[in-house]
C-alpha cells in the first residue's frame, strides 16, 4: 500500500483539496478496483471489541468512523500514524485514562473506519473529521496528540483551531522534514501515475515496521497480522493511491507559528526516518506556543508510542498534569 510505505519512511506531509479532481481522474473507471481480499464487514467482525464505537459523521462527508472514548477528566484526542490504528494507543489510553477522557479514532484508509464517500483524502478533510467527531461527543476543548502522520494532523489542527486546543503532543511528527534525514525537496506529483492494485503480505508489513521500530520485540505477530489484514481490506490500496496523489508539503513553519497551546515534542534519537534535527525544527517553529518541551529518547525509533509506550505515556501524563491538570 503506497501510502503506508511513504509514511513509514516519514516522507508525507500535507494533502491538498485542490488535488481531489486530479486524483479521481488518475484512477480510471476501467482500472481494477482493488487487490484487497477482506471485506469491510469482515474486518469489523474480526477486530471490533466491546469498547469500539461507530458513528457516521455527516459533517465530515458521511464517513463511518471507528473510535473509542474512555476515562474521564479533561479530554485528549490521539491520532495514529500512517499504517497505524487506534489500538496502537492502548497503553497511552490506559495510563492517561486514569485522569483524562481519552478519545482515539481510526483515520480513513486505516483500521475500522470506512472510506471517504467523496474520495477526498485531503488534510483539510481530516481536520473537518476531527471537528465533526469532537462536536458529536460534545467536547469543545481538548489536547491533541499525533504520531508521525498523525502529528501532521495534530499540529495543523492546533494551528488552525487555536481556541479548541488545550495542549499539543507530537511524537516523531511528519510535516516538516520531507524525504528523510534532512531532505526538504518537494516531491513532484506524477500526473501520469496509474493505480496498480497490490496485496500486502505479512513479510512486507513486518519489514516496514522493523525499519521504524528499533526494538524488534515490539513488532509482534499479532500486530503484524492486524496491520496486514487492515491493509488488505477491499479498496484500501486504491484509497492509498488517491491520497498519495493528493500530497503536497505546504508551509509547515507558518502553521506551527499559529499554535498557541503548550506543546511537547517527543522524538526517537535513533529514528531511521526523521532526524533529531527535525525535533528541534518543530520546537523552533512553535515559537508562539505558551511553552515548548522537547524529549529525545536515546536509541528510540520512529514509533515511540509503540516501542516505548509506558515511558512515553508517563512523560505525556506529566506534561498534561502540569499544563491542564487531570481529574483527581
Amino acid at each position: 500500500m503506497r501510502l503506508v510505505i511513504a509514511l513509514l519512511a516519514g516522507t508525507m506531509s500535507v494533502w491538498s483539496v485542490a488535488a481531489t479532481a486530479q486524483s479521481a481522474a488518475a484512477v480510471a473507471p476501467c482500472e481494477p478496483t482493488s487487490a484487497g481480499t477482506i471485506s469491510y464487514d469482515q474486518i469489523v467482525a474480526k477486530y471490533a471489541d466491546a469498547d469500539s464505537k461507530f458513528v457516521v459523521l455527516e459533517g465530515a462527508d458521511g464517513i463511518r468512523v471507528h473510535y473509542k472514548d474512555q476515562g474521564s477528566g479533561p479530554a485528549v484526542l490521539l491520532v495514529h500514524s500512517s499504517g497505524g490504528d487506534l489500538k496502537d494507543w492502548d497503553v497511552w489510553a490506559q495510563v492517561l485514562g486514569r485522569n483524562y477522557r481519552v478519545v482515539r479514532l481510526d483515520l480513513p484508509a486505516f483500521g475500522l473506519t470506512g472510506p471517504v464517500p467523496s474520495g477526498n483524502y485531503s488534510i483539510d478533510r481530516y481536520l473537518m473529521l476531527v471537528d465533526s467527531l469532537m462536536d458529536h461527543l460534545g467536547i469543545d476543548r481538548f489536547a491533541i496528540a499525533g504520531a508521525s502522520y498523525g502529528g501532521l494532523v495534530a499540529f495543523r489542527y492546533a494551528g488552525t483551531r487555536v481556541d479548541r486546543v488545550t495542549a499539543l503532543i507530537l511524537t516523531n511528527s511528519a510535516g516538516i522534514e520531507y524525504g528523510g534525514k534532512g531532505g526538504t525537496t518537494e516531491r513532484v506529483r506524477n500526473p501520469a501515475a496509474v493505480f496498480t492494485p497490490q496485496l500486502k503480505t505479512t513479510a512486507m508489513i513486518k519489514d516496514g515496521f522493523l525499519r521504524s521500530i528499533n526494538d524488534p520485540a515490539k513488532v509482534t505477530a499479532e500486530m503484524v497480522q492486524r496491520k496486514t489484514d487492515y491493509a488488505n481490506v477491499v479498496g484500501r490500496d486504491r484509497e492509498a493511491f488517491i491520497a498519495t496523489q493528493m500530497y503536497e508539503r505546504g508551509n509547515p513553519q507558518r502553521v506551527l507559528g499559529h499554535v498557541r497551546a503548550p506543546a511537547i515534542v517527543l522524538w526517537g534519537g535513533g529514528s531511521k526516518q526523521l532526524s533529531t534535527d527535525t525535533a528541534q525544527a518543530f520546537v523552533d517553529g512553535l515559537k508562539n506556543a505558551r511553552s515548548v518541551k522537547k524529549v529525545i529518547y536515546e536509541g528510540g525509533g520512529h514509533f515511540m508510542h509503540i516501542e516505548r509506550p509506558e515511558q512515553t505515556a508517563a512523560d505525556v501524563k506529566a506534561f498534561l498534569d502540569s499544563q491542564i491538570g487531570g481529574a483527581k
